[in-house]
C-alpha cells in the first residue's frame, strides 16, 4: 500500500457482514495495509448482497477496496498458527464474533496480546460482551427496533443498515483513538464496540434530548416534522428550523400572515404544531412544479433540495463537481462504479490502490510474505487450511 494517513498500519480482520468489516474499510481506505480473511469454503453475505457478478456484488466492490482477501480456516490449529504469525506483526485486529467465541477459539485479546502486546483488538457485537442480550443473534433490523429508532421512523425500519453502519464509525473512530494512545506510550488494548450502545448515542441527540435534562420542560419531538415536501411532479427537502428563515419562506410563498400565526411563528410553537405545520405548508408547495418550488425557497435562502431517486443522484451538478461517484473497471465484475472516501487530506491523499478481492485472492502473497514455501501453500491448500 502506497498512500494515506495510514500508511504503514497492518490490519488484520476475520469480521463478517457489515459491522465489524466496514471498520477496516474505513482503514484500508486511508492507508492501512488490510488482511481480510474469510472462512475457507463460504462466502461472506456481502458477496452475496446488491448485483452480482462472479463473486463480485455491489456492496463487496464498495466495501472491501484496498484490502487484500486470503481464506483460511482459523478453526484448525494450523490455521490458528498462521493467523497468530501475522498478529504478531499487525498493529490492529478486528473480529466481530458473537461474545466467546473467539475466546474458545483461542484468538481473544488475552491470547493474541500474549504474541502482541501494542496490538489494538477490536471487538464487535451486537449488545456487548455480557448481558440478558449478550450472546442472541442480532442484525440491523433487531437494533433499530430495540434501540427505539422504528418507532421514531413512524414504526417502520429506516431502508439501510443504519445500527451496523453507525457502530462500524464509532469502531473506525475508537481504533484511530487507541492507535493514537499507543504512539503517546499506553500500548495496545482491548477496545469494545456494540450495535445497541452505538445506535442509542447517535439516536439521543434528536430523540431522546428531554431525558438529557428530565426536570426541564420538555420539547415536542420533531420526527414528523421531517418529511419532504410533495410537488406537481416530484417533491423537495426543505427545512426551516429558525424563526428568521420561517419568517422568509412565509413572504417568498406569498403568505405573510403565517408569520406571525402563534401557532408556527416560534420554533418551538412549529414543533409543538408539527401535524398542522406541515398540512399548512403541503397544501402550499403542493401547487408548485418541483423547479418552481425550489426557486421560490432558494429566494428565502433556506436549505433546500429536490428529492432525488437513486439514478438521479449521479447527475446532481453538485456530485458530478466533487467527483464523489468513481467508475474504474473490476477484472471479475466489469464496469463498476463506487464513491470516493469522503475525507480529503491535503498531505496524505488517499487513493484507489487495489480492487475488492476475488475470494483468497492474496492467499499465496500473505503466505509467501509470512515465509511459507510454494510447496508448503500448496500442502495447505491440498489440506484445505487455505483457499
Amino acid at each position: 500500500m502506497g498512500t494515506g494517513p495510514l500508511e504503514g498500519i497492518t490490519v488484520v480482520d476475520v469480521s463478517s457482514a457489515v459491522a465489524g468489516a466496514w471498520v477496516s474499510s474505513h482503514l484500508a481506505e486511508m492507508g492501512a495495509d488490510v488482511v481480510l480473511i474469510e472462512k475457507v469454503g463460504a462466502s461472506d453475505v456481502m458477496r452475496l448482497t446488491g448485483a452480482i457478478v462472479g463473486d463480485q456484488s455491489g456492496c463487496w466492490v464498495q466495501m472491501h477496496r484496498n484490502k487484500r482477501g486470503m481464506d483460511l480456516d482459523i478453526r484448525d490449529e494450523r490455521g490458528r498458527e498462521i493467523l497468530l504469525q501475522l498478529v504478531k506483526g499487525a498493529d490492529v485486529f478486528v473480529q466481530n464474533f458473537r461474545p466467546g467465541v473467539a475466546e474458545r477459539l483461542r484468538i481473544g485479546y488475552d491470547d493474541l496480546s500474549a504474541v502482541n502486546p501494542d496490538l489494538v483488538y477490536l471487538s464487535v457485537s451486537g449488545f456487548g460482551p455480557d448481558g440478558p442480550y449478550a450472546h442472541q443473534p442480532v442484525y440491523d433490523p433487531i437494533i433499530q427496533s430495540l434501540s427505539g429508532m422504528t418507532e421514531a421512523q413512524g414504526g417502520d425500519f429506516v431502508k439501510s443498515a443504519t445500527a451496523d453502519k453507525t457502530t462500524a464509525m464509532t469502531g473506525a473512530n475508537a481504533v484511530l483513538g487507541a492507535l493514537l494512545a499507543r504512539a503517546n506510550g499506553a500500548g495496545g488494548q482491548h477496545v469494545e464496540v456494540n450495535l445497541l450502545d452505538s445506535t442509542l448515542s447517535w439516536m439521543w441527540l434528536d430523540y431522546f434530548w428531554n431525558e438529557s435534562v428530565p426536570d426541564a420542560t420538555p420539547t415536542p419531538s420533531y420526527s414528523e416534522w421531517y418529511s419532504p415536501w410533495e410537488t406537481t411532479d416530484g417533491a423537495v427537502g426543505a427545512i426551516w428550523p429558525s424563526d428568521d428563515q420561517y419568517r422568509r419562506v412565509c413572504l417568498a410563498l406569498d403568505v405573510p400572515h403565517l408569520a406571525d400565526d402563534p401557532r408556527f411563528a416560534t420554533r418551538e410553537a412549529r414543533i409543538r404544531n408539527s401535524n398542522e405545520h406541515q398540512q399548512e405548508f403541503a397544501e402550499l408547495l403542493g401547487e408548485f412544479t418541483t423547479a418552481e418550488a425550489l426557486k421560490l425557497l432558494e429566494s428565502a435562502d433556506v436549505p433546500c433540495a429536490p428529492v432525488l431517486d437513486i439514478t438521479e443522484v449521479f447527475d446532481d451538478p453538485q456530485v458530478k463537481h466533487n467527483e464523489t461517484v468513481l467508475t474504474h473497471r473490476h477484472p471479475v465484475a466489469g464496469q463498476v462504479r463506487t464513491t470516493r472516501f469522503p475525507a480529503r487530506f491535503s498531505k496524505t491523499p488517499t487513493e484507489l490502490e487495489r480492487l475488492a478481492p476475488t475470494k483468497g485472492e492474496h492467499t499465496d502473497e500473505v503466505l509467501a510474505e509470512l515465509g511459507r514455501s510454494p510447496a508448503e501453500i500448496a500442502q495447505l491448500r491440498n489440506d484445505g487450511i487455505v483457499a
